[in-house]
């Protein structure tokens, strides 16, 4: 059985409470006050610039946890034995059978298959033609024909 999570008292959570519906209410008065005719362009500005600053500070601290993780990730490869983590944890039965499965093979026979068949019939074709002239030059001597 799991240890036993102490939660935080009631006060604190009366507190948060308090505090979450102060941050509502300010939130809910701003916009209000952004929407006035003269003062409100000035707060509307002067929101989108810090916004635009705050964003500006964090672009280290983003590039350095990024930085931070891509460490953190290289370690924890480094550690692994991919090829056994594959072997373990992929059905490459499966998958192999799914790949086959994908490939349409019918089709790449029968494409192969018309290619050498028509070069076949090609070959057949011309020396049959070869054979019809040795033939016919043959009978044309015997008979004593001419050939132009």
């Amino acid at each position: 059985m799991p240890p036993e999570v102490s939660r935080p008292s009631a006060p604190v959570d009366i507190a948060a409470g308090i505090a979450a519906t102060a941050v509502g209410g300010a939130v809910a008065v701003y916009r209000g006050a952004e929407r006035l005719p003269v003062l409100g362009g000035l707060l509307h500005q002067a929101r989108t610039g810090l916004a635009a600053r705050g964003e500006r500070a964090l672009e280290p601290a983003k590039a350095a946890v990024a930085g931070i993780a891509v460490q953190i990730v290289e370690r924890v490869l480094d550690q692994l034995d991919l090829n056994e983590l594959v072997r373990t944890r992929v059905d490459l039965v499966g998958l192999a059978n799914e790949v086959v499965d994908g490939i349409d093979l019918q089709a790449i026979i029968r494409q192969s298959t018309e290619s050498v068949t028509a070069e076949v019939m090609t070959d057949v074709r011309s020396q049959g033609e070869r054979a019809d002239d040795l033939v016919s030059g043959f009978v044309d001597r015997l008979l004593g024909r001419d050939r132009d």
